[in-house]
């Protein structure tokens, strides 16, 4: 099963960003499958995405499990594969957009800086600004 699942993660990462999604639908999508299951695979991924919304408010990864959704409904759908291409684009983007920002910050990204207590505060556990 893991090496199953090792192949396929490679197929998948093999295809250059904003292309991936759509190469995974043509992949495993099949013009010759019944339509019954056609319409069970698409009730599976809407169930999934379901439960990743209520994961948002629940405890639960709920973002991660509505991905895992999305691509279940990408095998069925190209538009959706499209779209989930572009998704993957803008997220790239602001990722590198995100880096570059904390290297050009001071301090190296480091967001917090210790703030000055005196000695006679310590022991009251009391922070200073000066």
């Amino acid at each position: 099963m893991f090496r199953s699942l090792k192949k396929r993660w490679r197929a998948f990462m093999a295809v250059p960003r904003g292309q991936r999604f759509q190469a995974h639908h043509r992949r495993t999508h099949r013009a010759d499958a019944k339509p019954w299951t056609r319409y069970l695979a698409i009730a599976a991924a809407v169930v999934v995405i379901a439960l990743g919304i209520v994961m948002l408010v629940l405890p639960g990864p709920g973002l991660l499990v509505m991905l895992g959704g999305a691509v279940l409904l990408a095998e069925e759908s190209a538009f959706v594969a499209r779209a989930l291409d572009r998704l993957d684009l803008a997220a790239a983007r602001l990722a590198s957009h995100l880096r570059s920002r904390r290297a050009r910050r001071p301090g190296g990204g480091i967001v917090a800086q210790p703030v000055p207590v005196r000695a006679s505060d310590e022991t009251r556990g009391e922070r200073v600004d000066r």
